[in-house]
């Protein structure tokens, strides 16, 4: 396994340097010394975020922040308006009513983007407390256009709710500038850590929702109110109430150095630059893509399966004969595309070329 090329869209293989801070000796998670080092990841975190707003982090996956956040938010029956073109905004969809909101959604078709004129009006005609998006979504490649979202729902003074676990560190995302109210991401993917930990970024805006709750927020470990109380009471010793997993902190701080070493800026354009080379070479082999390229992500590219392949034959032969693991369709598309994923060290000439090069021997060979 060891030897194996991960391209799927999340985890990724990362680097040595990183995955060394996981067998590093063991730390208590609290104490002045270690509250430093946890603060300088949160400060880290908040360049990639490009923010001056507060983050928290839960142990746990992207779903673990979604969840807290919307459990936190929102109270019974609010209203609100959920962008969905994929298994991520279903799920957004899914969690906002299981915390009991009335939910509207937008959908748009796997593998296109939305209509912003639509958007605008049923913001103009509906009283919502927020407005849900998915930065990246991951089941079919496609980035929303979220800036220009959260332009329109500015003037509507709605909660603009993004969920960033996918595209945070690899694509362009200005938190602070863009609007975004309440940002979400986790460790594993653009941020090139290992699996485990989950991020919410927010500003006054959101903390103060919190605060003007008619209801208490359902639960404990993923409650925002409850996590900030902790931030509060013990700030300079244990800014959280629960054990941290402190070796997938060192790891993110890590990896947020190595990022902070590339450059953001140079960070984006090595993925966006990978991300059109692959999907040029794949469409040259006479592959299809789901997407096309000015809604592309930099993260995964959605493939539909050649010949008469399905995906699960498709991913064994990438396995068993070439050792790379690529990811199959999710949803609707489970059957008949594969994902590649080319983040971190899978953004790179060698990475892609040893995918181009199987795909090219898999068609040459036929069925």
């Amino acid at each position: 396994m060891t030897d194996e090329l991960l391209m799927i869209p999340g985890p990724t293989n990362i680097a040595n340097s990183v995955l060394r801070e996981m067998s590093s000796k063991t730390v208590a998670h609290y104490g002045e010394d270690w509250t430093n080092f946890y603060n300088e990841t949160r400060n880290m975190l908040k360049d990639v975020f490009e923010t001056q707003d507060d983050i928290l982090l839960f142990v746990g996956s992207g779903h673990a922040s979604i969840d807290a956040a919307l459990g936190s938010i929102l109270e019974d029956n609010d209203e609100v308006l959920v962008l969905s073109n994929g298994i991520f905004g279903d799920k957004l969809v899914e969690i906002s009513r299981l915390h009991k909101a009335k939910v509207t959604k937008i959908e748009s078709e796997w593998g296109k983007t939305f209509d912003l004129n639509e958007i605008d009006k049923e913001l103009k005609h509906n009283d919502y407390k927020a407005i849900l998006m998915v930065d990246v979504e991951t089941s079919t490649g496609v980035r929303n256009p979220i800036k220009k979202i959260c332009q329109i729902a500015k003037k509507y003074n709605l909660i603009t709710f993004v969920d960033a676990v996918c595209s945070l560190g690899i694509e362009e995302l200005r938190k602070d500038d863009w609007n975004i109210d309440i940002c979400v991401s986790a460790s594993q993917k653009g941020l090139a850590a290992p699996p485990g930990l989950s991020i919410i970024c927010c500003n006054d805006k959101i903390w103060e929702k919190i605060d003007n709750r008619k209801t208490a927020i359902r639960g404990w470990y993923l409650n925002m109110k409850k996590m900030r109380e902790f931030e509060i009471k013990q700030k300079n010793y244990q800014p959280y109430g629960i054990t941290m997993a402190v070796h997938n902190v060192m790891a993110l701080n890590k990896s947020l150095k190595l990022i902070k070493e590339e450059g953001k800026s140079n960070r984006i354009k090595r993925h966006e630059n990978i991300a059109n080379l692959f999907r040029k070479n794949i469409r040259e082999l006479g592959l299809v893509t789901l997407c096309e390229d000015d809604i592309a992500s930099n993260a995964v590219t959605t493939i539909e399966c050649p010949l008469d392949y399905n995906s699960n034959e498709l991913i064994e032969i990438f396995k068993n004969e070439y050792n790379i693991i690529i990811g199959k369709g999710l949803g609707e598309l489970e059957n008949d595309y594969v994902r590649v994923g080319h983040m971190n060290q899978g953004a790179s000439k060698v990475s892609i070329y040893s995918v181009i090069k199987t795909f090219e021997e898999i068609l040459k060979k036929g069925v």
